[in-house]
């Protein structure tokens, strides 16, 4: 019978995070993601290291930092930093995913975006000040609802962000 041993710790891991090489650091972000759920509060403790990354346009997996960040955000409850830096991921967070963390993190989006519409609405129609990736994430959204059949929902959503151009 072979016996399988959980990762206790995440340190040896985040330690990676210090090398000088970039294939290290991509290593490291891709095992973090797989630790992050049961290790956030170890990780938090190093996300300055990851904002760092998430920052760096230059680095391949600066999107895949951001992700780690927002993980470890929504993890200590700071949703509105979750949300800044999963808009900061792109295409990597999954709007389709099944988790407490991406439908919270949708939520405050669709919340923040209808915030901004309504405020747009009300000073003439000006959206010049919405941030793009919010209305990325929404049109996910209504992406997803209307592949999987959910008309009252993507209706909802069309509704309270007054995006009449879905309906």
């Amino acid at each position: 019978a072979e016996m399988v041993v959980g990762i206790t710790s995440a340190a040896g891991v985040i330690a990676l995070l210090d090398d000088d090489d970039s294939a290290v650091k991509e290593y490291a972000l891709e095992r973090l993601d797989t630790l992050v759920d049961d290790h956030w509060a170890e990780i938090s403790e190093s996300v300055s290291k990851l904002e760092i990354l998430s920052e760096d346009v230059s680095f391949v997996e600066h999107e895949l930092a951001s992700l780690l960040v927002s993980k470890v955000y929504y993890n200590l409850g700071s949703y509105d930093d979750s949300l800044t830096f999963a808009l900061g991921a792109g295409q990597l967070f999954d709007v389709n995913g099944r988790s407490e963390y991406i439908e919270t993190i949708i939520s405050k989006c669709v919340d923040r975006y209808t915030e901004l519409r309504v405020k747009g609405e009300e000073q003439g129609g000006d959206v010049s000040t919405m941030d793009f990736r919010l209305e990325g994430v929404v049109n996910r959204m209504f992406e997803r609802c209307l592949s999987h059949g959910k008309m009252h929902q993507a209706v909802g959503i069309a509704l309270d962000t007054r995006r009449l151009d879905i309906l």
